[in-house]
């Protein structure tokens, strides 16, 4: 059984659009932007290119929206389901992902829109037939053999750690956004970058410490934190590693006290 409660195909909103649902909804939520966005996923924030893909369980916390200075535009389905190749499918809960075939996808979701609209006679098979042709795209969209999506889903993260350096990055984590291994993600993004994930981390965060040290008179322990880093000292040997000099001293010869 699908029974849709609102559908919207194309939708335009101004720039500085948020949606925010703190886990009371009953339903499911499927949207895919038309437009860069930033998502919310366990606390962390990421921006997302266009035709961005995201499914919502019921009782999820969902917070998405435009990035700034931006108008937001997406494709969306909200509705209740029982069926298992959505229940138990596997396409991801909460989890953003780029769609290959983003205008196909929209097509469907405007077919679904027309066929939700008018109570034709075979509305409710012609709307389980458009939702599971839909699925089947997503998962297309998901597949590890597609080297289209594995090498847009490495630029994402690769955006994402330099603009987020100081999120707690791991290797697994990294891993399940590409849907392969910790050590195939390894060789891929070293061969992309010449560069490992963590080393990226690190060089990231000890540029975005640097712009602070030039530009801020706060201390190096809150600098270091909000870098990423829980130990000031360990934070210390990283910097003068990378820069050749200690954060004082880097300050000091900044003119900073």
């Amino acid at each position: 059984m699908i029974d849709i409660l609102y559908v919207q195909n194309n939708i335009t909103h101004p720039a500085g659009f948020q949606y925010i649902v703190d886990k009371t909804n009953d339903w499911w939520l499927l949207t895919m932007s038309q437009s860069p966005a930033y998502y919310i996923v366990d606390g962390k924030r990421s921006v997302m290119p266009a035709h961005t893909i995201v499914l919502y369980p019921p009782f999820s916390s969902i917070e998405y929206g435009s990035i700034e200075g931006e108008n937001f535009s997406d494709d969306w389905i909200r509705f209740y389901t029982d069926e298992p190749f959505i229940c138990n499918g596997i396409i991801p809960f909460a989890t953003p992902f780029k769609a290959m075939e983003h205008i196909f996808i929209s097509e469907l979701i405007h077919l679904l829109a027309i066929e939700n609209f008018f109570q034709n006679q075979f509305r409710e098979f012609t709307i389980q037939s458009l939702f599971q042709i839909l699925f089947s795209k997503l998962r297309e969209s998901l597949s590890n053999k597609s080297k289209d999506f594995r090498e847009l889903a490495l630029q994402q993260l690769h955006m994402n750690i330099k603009n987020n350096p100081a999120s707690p990055w791991n290797v697994p984590d990294m891993a399940k956004q590409l849907y392969i291994s910790p050590r195939h993600l390894q060789k891929l993004y070293q061969k992309r970058y010449g560069i490992s994930c963590m080393e990226d981390v690190i060089k990231n965060r000890l540029i975005l410490a640097r712009e602070k040290l030039a530009s801020t008179h706060l201390p190096i322990y809150k600098i270091a934190e909000m870098c990423g880093y829980s130990n000031t000292e360990h934070f210390s040997r990283q910097f003068k590693k990378q820069f050749g000099m200690s954060p004082n001293a880097f300050r000091k010869s900044r003119g900073g006290n």
